[in-house]
Order: C-alpha cells, then structure tokens, then sequence
C-alpha cells in the first residue's frame, strides 16, 4: 500500500476513490493493514491477537464482496443509464447496513470501543448514502448513530475533500 494511502487509512478515514481504486486494483486489504501497524502503530487499527486480525480480514473481505462491488455498480458510468441495475445495486447496499445496525445497540464502533480497520472501510460509503440514493429504514438507526461517531471526529472532517464535502446534506 502507498505511504500517503497508509497515512489516510491511520487517521480514521480514506476517501472513498482511492478506497475503490485499491479494491479495484485488486490491492485489496490483504497486507496494507498489518504494514500500516507496524509503521504507525498508534493508534493500531488491526488488533493484536491473530484470530481477531483474521476476523477483521474477513469482515473486510465480506465487505468487498457484499457492499463495494455494489457501490462500483452506483459509480459505473455503465451503469447510470440502467435504473434497474442502480436500484438494485441501492436495495442490496440497504439491506446490508441495515444487517449490521443491530452490532451497533452495544458497540461504539465495529469491534466495540476501539476504532479500527473496519471503521475506516466502512465510513466513506457511510457518508455517501444521500449521494447514492440510498435510504436506510428505521431499523438503521444505530447504524446512523455510529455514522455520526464517524462523521464528528475532527479529522475525518478535515480530510474530506470539496467535493466529497457536498456529497452529505
């Protein structure tokens, strides 16, 4: 993984293109994250214990098979004249976070109170719902509780650029 990919990642967000760019290129997970810790190992994004790293790397890989191949279809130019395929795109990212919210009524963030790798993941396409079209139920509301978490640290903010800035209302 590139240093300033590395850098973004360890400051609790990545924006979303290279995100997908990694993903894309086939990058995915797989090595950035232990590298990452062992570079700046404040704060530690992986946890220490290696069946928990391998937790993390599976949620990490169900979210690359099961959410951001969606959120590839949202972003294809392919695609956006194809309402059946963006809908259905939207209906599977809904139905997925909508999985996950009741994680959520116990849990600050994915692995309990401590920001992690999968914070990072998930946070960018978290930001992006409004953006894509995507409605989450009232089911979600924890979920939309722990987004907000994300959302009010000071450096996720900072880090946005322009034009992610108005992808949120």
């Amino acid at each position: 993984m590139h240093d300033g990919l590395e850098a973004l990642a360890l400051l609790g967000h990545c924006p979303f293109d290279l995100l997908e760019g990694i993903l894309l290129l086939g990058l995915g997970w797989r090595g950035g994250d232990e590298k990452s810790d062992e570079r700046f190992p404040h704060p530690q994004l992986m946890p220490g214990d290696p069946v928990d790293r391998a937790r993390v790397r599976l949620f990490l890989l169900n979210f690359e098979k099961e959410l951001f191949v969606h959120v590839n279809t949202l972003e294809s130019r392919a695609s956006k004249g194809n309402e059946k395929a963006l809908e259905k795109a939207r209906a599977h990212i809904r139905d997925r976070l909508t999985q996950l919210a009741p994680v959520f009524l116990k849990n600050k963030f994915m692995l309990g109170d401590n920001f992690s790798m999968l914070d990072v993941a998930i946070a960018p396409l978290l930001w992006r719902l409004d953006y894509y079209g995507i409605d989450l139920s009232k089911n979600a509301a924890p979920l939309l509780k722990y987004a907000e978490r994300i959302f009010s640290r000071p450096a996720y903010i900072e880090a946005l650029t322009p034009s992610e800035k108005v992808m949120r209302k």
